[in-house]
């Protein structure tokens, strides 16, 4: 057969028709016909898939039968030329065991390997073929993954191979992501779970049960992650070992105390009190092994570590200095409720006095917490360790910003913002830089072309990814820049649908992308014609603001060659207004223009608005301190919030429930209310959500999802960005580098002036589960107290709202709150005002985790010596009655407040 007449064969015949003609031909002849088989292959799929989105020619042009392809690619090429677990390759129409019967490959066995590897769930097409003897089973991990993938049986092609070795690799194969054992019993549905399954073949004698009890053992021993290990604690568990099987593993559970998964250890502690109380554990072993277990973080199992050694203590007393020593390691624990017990033990066991237990202790002086550092004193004999040292203000400082100073810094500048657009402050700057010196940069922008076509054309072949931080219009810039077109121009290749329903790039006018696009073509305009002036809007410190003496003389310089400023341009400068030195610039400023008058009436000149709303309210928006004005008012058709009229961000938060699943909704009342026919060009000013869901007309707002150069946009209203980053959270996502990190941004500047909202976001970003996110959180909270601008009063509202009435987690939320607490005394006075203000008007049923947060403030009070605060937060205090961790403190704060007064 020539390669015209094979690729004749597979491209006009059927399935069954090729599988014929080619198992007639010898494997190592059908070898040649592999890059043929291939390529066509590859071909058709592109085809199929351009056909799906587009009016590309069809598949039926390069082949009658798809089937008949992946045949011929089964036929000639090994395992190693193709994906083996590829559907498009693998034929539907054809039994695999018929294909592979008929072909009779020498390289099955590398075939299977690689099936499963590509895609475990083949392990049912790699058993029919080991039932009929054309390969054998794989060696590998993947094979073991194949069985997680499916229902739970004993497959019968290979009934004996799964009973006597693949069933025991389940307990040496850990998994991931949706395939292991715990994620499948997990979905599977009641009944239906492996771990059921194989707990019932060990109820009838099919597997051995001291088997099973091993190797779950085993596999715990391994460290898979916690939740893949939950499957085998809980299996073992499932188990009901009897009280001989569980002492007669007792070694192996207290080599679990080791395991670096807290649930494991826990496991492992519980077992080991049952086995104490059928006969004791011997001491030196316990000794040996307990120590992990005590030093670990979770709290119930230190304190069960303790219980432990507090009997085995009871039944050895002559090893009572050796128990008192490893009770001390509990003192390094968080929890200041271990630390007791742990000092409980040592001075029952009457060893706090031995020279050896408290040259320990005092190891652990200056880790205790508060209420336990007078008893800890006391015990060995010193002076209390000295509190924390109140930090130093670390203020970040204003600082001028100062301009590119030549063609070549403009380029490499620009060059260094295609590469890191998510700098707001390198954005500016660059197109400052290009403003002042684009007209003289031709000779240097070769390389700037070259890289900003690259990006663009990456950008535009990710068919399904999103271009963050203005990539768009930046790259766009860039191009028009080098190439001697506008921007819009160099749009074009995003405009084009690249496949049926693919929605191109649009850019708003009336979006904060628009601006920035409209601005960009401004600046590009006055390059064009060989100008040479600044941009408006720069900002001229690291607040973001513009310094208005500085916006009167860029605008003088526009007046000396004779051209209006840009409308986008100028009213991005209007936006960015400092609020210092606005007098003296009123006075300087000789109005001509409508610009220039809007400008004359945000610096606090009693001027009429004129024509341009989009102008007027921003001037009003601009202007200090900000009252309402009817004259705005009129302009834009009535009362807007933020538009003529102060806007009142007030926030809440309620549960939101759906069958049984509930979760936090947080919510922001605004008043004046809304209307519903805002004019689209006066979003910048409006919220885009009023609550937090996946679902919300944003109506004329600009505020859909904002980047860091919107955070910049305007310095002087960023409650409303706040407001946005609220609802931009969702607390259960876990991202690289994730997106609200913008919100938090502006917190870290110099002379931030948060309010309300930005104490509500900084609440509700505690709860995070992306540590990326609280981690920044604790750090923003620590800056803003170190700048004295954080209110505890606004974070106590909001915290209460989310806490009492929201159904807030609150474990990651309290431990990141007692970290801001430990950074210093004047940290840990902010956290306890900022708490105990959240503890009035408490609802009847209260949170279950509140114990923490209660244990947290009363650790704060004994630190600072102070009661925890005025007497409607103590009678709330007093009013609680419940048991636990939340009764106990709740009592310890009334009684010491009782105390201090």
């Amino acid at each position: 057969m020539t390669e015209a007449e094979f690729l004749q064969l597979i491209t006009t015949k059927r399935a069954r028709h090729v599988l014929k003609a080619l198992a007639a031909i010898p494997e190592a002849d059908r070898r040649a016909f592999a890059p043929i088989a291939l390529k066509t292959q590859k071909a058709y799929d592109k085809a199929y898939w351009d056909a799906q989105f587009s009016d590309r020619k069809q598949v039926s042009d390069l082949a009658k039968d798809g089937d008949a392809l992946g045949v011929a690619v089964l036929a000639t090429a090994r395992p190693s030329e193709y994906s083996c677990g590829d559907w498009r390759i693998l034929p539907q129409s054809i039994p695999l065991t018929d294909v592979f019967g008929a072909l009779n490959l020498s390289w099955m066995d590398d075939w299977a390997v690689a099936a499963v590897e590509d895609n475990p769930r083949l392990i049912e097409v790699v058993h029919a073929l080991y039932a009929q003897g054309q390969c054998n089973i794989p060696q590998t991990d993947a094979y073991i993954l194949g069985y997680y993938a499916h229902q739970a049986a004993i497959p019968e092609p290979a009934r004996d191979r799964f009973l006597t070795h693949d069933v025991w690799r389940f307990f040496e194969v850990e998994g991931g992501g949706d395939l292991s054992l715990a994620a499948h019993d997990k979905y599977c549905g009641p009944g239906a779970s492996w771990s059921d399954f194989l707990i019932g073949l060990c109820d009838d004698g099919t597997l051995d049960r001291d088997r099973l009890l091993d190797a779950s053992l085993d596999a715990l021993e391994r460290d898979f992650g916690q939740f893949r290990a939950g499957w085998y604690s809980r299996f073992h568990a499932g188990l009901c070992p009897t009280d001989a099987e569980i002492s007669h593993r007792t070694g192996r559970y207290l080599d679990l105390l080791a395991s670096s998964v807290p649930p494991t250890v826990a496991f492992a502690l519980k077992v080991l009190k049952r086995i104490d109380k059928l006969n004791g554990i011997d001491p030196a072993a316990l000794l040996a092994s307990i120590d992990p277990a005590l030093q670990g973080r979770q709290k119930s199992s230190a304190v069960m570590a303790l219980q432990l050694l507090k009997s085995c203590a009871k039944r050895h007393p002559d090893r009572a200095s050796d128990f008192a020593l490893m009770a001390a390691s509990a003192l390094i624990s968080e929890a200041g409720d271990v630390q007791a017990r742990a000092l409980d033990l040592i001075e029952t066991l009457g060893q706090h006095s031995v020279p050896e237990v408290q040259d320990k202790l005092r190891d652990y002086a200056e880790m205790v917490a508060p209420t336990v550092r007078g008893r800890l004193s006391e015990i060995v004999g010193g002076s209390e360790p000295a509190p924390l040292p109140d930090a130093d203000d670390l203020v970040a400082r204003v600082e001028s910003l100062h301009p590119v100073a030549s063609v070549e810094e403009a380029v490499a500048v620009f060059l260094e913002l295609l590469e890191n657009g998510s700098d707001p402050f390198l954005t500016e700057r660059a197109f400052d830089g290009l403003a002042r010196f684009g007209a003289a940069a031709g000779p240097l922008l070769s390389p700037l072309a070259k890289r900003a076509t690259q990006l663009r054309n990456r950008v535009v072949q990710d068919a399904f990814g999103g271009a963050g931080n203005f990539e768009k219009p930046i790259l766009a810039t860039a191009l028009a820049w080098a190439n001697g077109k506008d921007v819009d121009t160099e749009l074009q290749p995003y405009h084009t649908p690249r496949y049926s329903g693919h929605t191109p790039l649009v850019i708003d006018r009336n979006s904060f992308e628009g601006m920035f696009a409209a601005r960009a073509q401004e600046l590009l305009a006055f390059v064009q014609e060989g100008y040479a002036i600044p941009m408006l809007s720069a900002p001229s410190d690291n607040r973001g603001f513009l310094a208005a003496d500085q916006l009167i003389d860029r605008l003088a310089e526009y007046r000396k060659i004779g051209v209006p400023p840009g409308g986008a341009d100028f009213k991005l400068a209007l936006m960015r207004l400092a609020p210092e030195g606005r007098d003296t610039a009123r006075n300087d400023l000789k109005p001509l223009s409508e610009q220039e008058r809007a400008l004359a009436y945000a610096l606090g000149a009693d001027l009429p608005p004129e024509t341009d709303k989009q102008l007027w309210a921003i001037a009003w928006s601009s202007t200090l301190p900000l009252q309402a004005d009817p004259r705005i008012e009129n302009l834009i058709g009535g009362p807007v919030p933020g538009l003529g009229h102060p806007a009142c961000f007030e926030f809440y938060a309620d549960i939101r429930r759906i069958d049984q699943y509930a979760w936090p909704r947080p919510k922001i009342r605004i008043t004046p209310r809304i209307p519903d026919d805002v004019d689209a060009a006066l979003g910048f000013a409006l919220p885009a959500k009023s609550e937090h869901t996946y679902m919300s007309d944003p109506g004329s707002s600009w505020m859909m999802l904002p980047n860091p150069w919107v955070g910049l946009a305007r310095p002087a209203h960023t409650e409303l960005f706040f407001a946005t980053g609220i609802f931009e959270l969702e607390l259960d996502q876990k991202l690289t580098n994730h997106h609200c990190l913008t919100f938090l941004d502006p917190l870290f500047r110099p002379d931030p002036k948060p309010g309300p909202m930005a104490h509500a976001m900084l609440a509700w970003y505690l709860a995070s589960a992306d540590e990326g996110v609280g981690t920044t959180t604790t750090d923003a909270m620590a800056t803003l107290m170190d700048q004295h601008v954080f209110d505890q009063s606004a974070f106590a509202s909001a915290a209460h709202s989310l806490v009492f009435h929201a159904g807030l987690p609150l474990r990651r939320w309290t431990k990141r709150m007692a970290q801001v607490a430990g950074t210093s005394n004047a940290h840990a006075r902010a956290v306890k005002s900022a708490l105990a203000g959240m503890m009035v008007d408490l609802p009847p049923e209260l949170p279950r985790d509140l114990g923490g947060i209660l244990e947290l403030l009363y650790e704060l009070c004994v630190a600072s010596d102070e009661a925890v605060g005025p007497p409607d937060v103590q009678a709330a205090l007093q009013a609680i009655k419940a048991g636990g961790k939340m009764g106990k403190f709740a009592r310890k704060l009334a009684v010491f407040g009782q105390t201090v007064h």
